[in-house]
């Protein structure tokens, strides 16, 4: 894992001290880390995972996969607030048409595009739980 920790701090163009300034822990810890003198703890994993969320948990914790997910779900408002009613639960059926939907589009070079000279970046979906996904087109 140490060698995946120095990857992801080579792939952001950072220091060792400012990934530490970054997510919150102790300098020492990153160096210790990076030497081979500790092994990284679930809080300091946890903190790397909360800090960037595009690094693929199975990549950073086992080794698997790339090291970017393609599509990123995180929670859009961050509040210790409870709802005071509850949310409606999220139902097969909805999940499915959503699924379709998404299946199912199609990125179109129309002349609009060509005019302009652009593409779609991304789509964003927000869900009313105050989550959201990011879908993001094969080029």
């Amino acid at each position: 894992m140490e060698a995946r920790i120095q990857r992801l701090i080579g792939s952001e163009n950072l220091s060792p001290t400012k990934f530490a300034d970054i997510i919150g822990v102790q300098r020492s810890a990153i160096s210790h880390i990076l030497s081979g003198r500790n092994k990284p703890s679930f809080d300091l994993i946890q903190k790397i995972l909360n800090k960037f969320p595009r690094v693929s948990s199975e990549w950073l914790l086992m080794g698997r996969g790339e090291m970017y997910k393609t599509t990123i779900q995180q929670r859009l408002f961050d509040s210790d607030l409870k709802p005071t009613t509850p949310l409606e639960p999220k139902s097969e059926i909805k999940n499915t048409a959503i699924q379709d939907i998404t299946a199912n589009i199609q990125i179109s070079k129309e002349p609009e595009n060509r005019i302009n000279e652009t593409s779609i970046e991304r789509i964003i979906i927000f869900y009313t739980d105050k989550n959201f996904k990011e879908y993001f087109p094969k080029k």
